[in-house]
């Protein structure tokens, strides 16, 4: 899988140089501060620059290059570079990614003592999408991870076993169909957003059978006055043979603030939170929010539904792109709680 990583990894780099050399960016730059039950309370930079691939396309919204890195309490680390390109008055929508790290879960998933074990990854993924009519895109996304796993004590070698937890090598080929009718891509105050994605890992390029999985994520967001309400659903599901790291988790993603990824898991999942976003001055704001996921493997059954609720605070640094400092608190299940500090949206 070497050759196949570092393929992608200068196709996405080099596709950025090229675009990013076209007009005059802007920039912002910051401390960056997370915090989530399963990467824990983290420092580091991060660095966001907007740009336009063509001066004359007033229509396709500012494509955006960032780069994170942050090192956490819990000695894990995360290195990520993302750049959404919007093309041709927005016919086109081109997304690289790259990440790497290291995370050390310390998991209570109810053996006598915590699961203990270290998460080394590096991954790498395209998506390229085309407008086909009106607000509707299709395409395809090829992403490419390999994951390495260590025990770090009995109660971690027993979850491994217990989740099929293995060092994986995938290559994962999806194809997208998605709707943007958002106003804005980081804050919006209207619109709606769905992408549905359905993967393959064929034999090959899977570490061992091929499996399957398939993602669907719709959002909307309605004007309240000065106010903000947004709903999301999320839903995931993967075949029998998916690796553990494909596998649905609560908490993983903001897909439902409130609980650690990696003590609930499951095959399937689906879930809904809903929020009210408002600011109060020009710079500070908040929001309210709240919801329910569900988590199984073979049927469902009302043991397997998860709340959660929160509240949240918003610092706008950046008013000409919408950039938000986010602080949220969430309360799920059974002492579950986290905080939650980045520089987007949970969704």
């Amino acid at each position: 899988m070497k050759h196949p990583f570092r393929l992608l990894i200068l196709l996405s780099l080099f596709s950025v140089y090229l675009l990013a050399e076209e007009n005059r960016p802007s920039f912002v730059a910051a401390p960056a501060v997370s915090s989530s039950p399963g990467f824990g309370n983290g420092l580091g930079v991060v660095g966001l620059m907007f740009f336009r691939p063509e001066a004359s396309d007033q229509v396709s919204p500012n494509s955006t290059l960032t780069l994170i890195g942050l090192y956490s309490d819990t000695d894990s680390f995360f290195l990520g570079a993302f750049a959404p390109l919007y093309l041709k008055e927005d016919r086109w929508r081109v997304t690289p990614g790259l990440v790497s790290g290291r995370v050390k879960s310390d998991l209570n998933v109810g053996l006598p003592q915590n699961a203990k074990f270290e998460n080394e990854f590096l991954g790498s993924f395209l998506k390229v999408l085309r407008r086909v009519q009106g607000d509707w895109y299709a395409g395809v996304q090829v992403m490419l991870i390999d994951q390495k796993y260590r025990a770090q004590n009995p109660a971690g070698e027993l979850y491994f076993e217990q989740f099929g937890v293995e060092d994986t090598t995938s290559g994962v080929l999806s194809a997208v169909v998605a709707m943007d009718s958002r106003n804005d891509q980081r804050y919006p105050t209207g619109g709606q957003n769905l992408e549905l994605t359905l993967g393959y890992a064929p034999e090959g390029l899977a570490e061992e059978e091929a499996y399957t999985t398939s993602q669907l994520m719709f959002s909307s967001f309605h004007p309240v006055k000065k106010q903000v309400f947004a709903w999301q659903t999320f839903a995931k599901t993967v075949s029998d043979d998916a690796p553990y790291f494909e596998r649905p988790t609560l908490g993983q993603r903001g897909d439902l603030r409130g609980y650690t990824p990696g003590e609930l898991i499951g095959d399937h999942s689906i879930s809904l939170q809903a929020e009210i976003r408002a600011f109060f001055t020009p710079r500070l704001g908040g929001v309210v929010f709240g919801g329910v996921g569900a988590l199984w493997e073979d049927d469902l059954s009302s043991d397997d539904l998860y709340p959660s609720y929160g509240l949240g605070l918003r610092l706008r640094i950046q008013e000409e792109n919408k950039v938000n400092f986010r602080i949220d608190y969430a309360v799920g299940e059974q002492d579950q709680d986290g905080w939650y500090i980045s520089v987007s949206e949970a969704f």
